[in-house]
């Protein structure tokens, strides 16, 4: 059951945000980029962090409700990994991401990715 919540509140989470990048300013949606090399917000940028948030959205509610299949399961796992790459390297090779603006997704991601691998054998085995 607890991955199902896991699995679900991520899923409405980037769903919200990718609401977000496409009807609110770009220096709303895409406040967390404030590095030293940060680029300005443009619509474009905003726009294809908003696509990254529905495809991200999409993975993680079909596999809250298809914890049991590997495929599924699997591709969320990478979403984990996706957006951990994405803000560790932001952060750390291209410097657009401060530290504290990444400290919720390292958490979340982090936190939501072991939890997944440690747990893989007991939800493919339901």
């Amino acid at each position: 059951m607890s991955g199902l919540i896991y699995l679900f509140q991520g899923a409405i989470s980037a769903a919200i945000h990718a609401v977000v990048c496409y009807t609110s300013s770009p220096a709303t949606s895409l406040r967390q980029f404030v590095g030293p090399e940060a680029p300005p917000p443009h619509p474009l940028l905003a726009h294809v962090y908003g696509v990254k948030n529905s495809y991200t959205s999409i993975i993680r509610l079909y596999a809250a409700y298809n914890l049991a299949n590997p495929l599924v399961y699997d591709l969320a796992v990478f979403s984990f990994v996706g957006v951990l790459f994405l803000y560790i390297s932001e952060a750390f090779v291209y410097r657009t991401v401060g530290l504290r603006e990444a400290c919720f997704p390292y958490v979340i991601a982090g936190s939501c990715f072991v939890w997944m691998v440690f747990q893989r054998d007991w939800y493919l085995s339901q």
